[in-house]
């Protein structure tokens, strides 16, 4: 919405907005082409920092669930019964049956 001079309006046109529909609708607002590219290329810029700002989450949030998984893995219990309920009857060891003397 600034106060440019026609004279370049017709280059911006032809070189890298020729045929978008946009351009009309910028016209139509009294926007000028070149802010129409500068916005396009500050979407396309906000859009590529976005892909990497979830790509980098994704990575962390992938990490921390695989230290997760292995630090249960090491630290599992030692009850080899399929029961889950056999550690709370005292059926699993000595452990939970000390508990309930």
């Amino acid at each position: 919405m600034t106060a440019h001079p026609e004279s370049h309006t017709h280059e911006v046109t032809h070189d890298t907005l020729h045929g978008d529909p946009r351009l009309e609708v910028a016209k139509a607002l009294k926007f000028e082409p070149s802010e129409l590219v500068d916005f396009n290329n500050a979407d396309k810029a906000a859009g590529q920092m976005m892909g990497k700002l979830l790509g980098f989450l994704f990575c962390v949030l992938l990490f921390l669930m695989t230290g997760v998984n292995i630090w249960m893995l090491t630290h599992s219990s030692d009850i080899n019964d399929t029961d889950p309920q056999a550690f709370a009857n005292g059926s699993a060891g000595g452990h939970a049956a000390a508990a309930h003397h």
